[in-house]
């Protein structure tokens, strides 16, 4: 499904910031974990700022990146990149990253 860009209103009070309070590491994936914002709710669509605290661990190098935003999904999200293609733990280093959410076709996109 296309977004309309036309009639999409995005971050319309600022950019919100979150940042990363855990990660867990499996055998399929790499999830970082984040507390509630009430900056970011179900209904947002737009930019977010996340500051990403913990580095995976080699092992999960090749894994797929998961964000578990409860206050957005209320479950784990795909992290992408533009294009689609899976972003892994050697790509989600320490630092601030920007992604964009897409409620609407429920994508998450690392663009910085």
């Amino acid at each position: 499904m296309a977004t309309s860009f036309m009639n999409n209103r995005t971050n319309v009070n600022g950019v919100p910031c979150i940042e990363s309070r855990s990660i867990t590491e499996s055998t399929t994936s790499v999830t970082f974990n984040f507390n509630t914002s009430p900056a970011v709710s179900p209904r947002f669509s737009g930019l977010i700022a996340v500051r990403i605290d913990e580095q995976a661990a080699t092992s999960g190098d090749a894994l797929p990146v998961y964000f578990n935003v409860p206050s957005v999904a209320g479950t784990n999200i795909a992290v992408t990149t533009f294009g689609g293609t899976p972003v892994s733990g050697v790509e989600m280093t320490e630092g601030i990253h920007i992604v964009f959410y897409d409620r609407e076709n429920g994508v998450l996109q690392l663009l910085v």
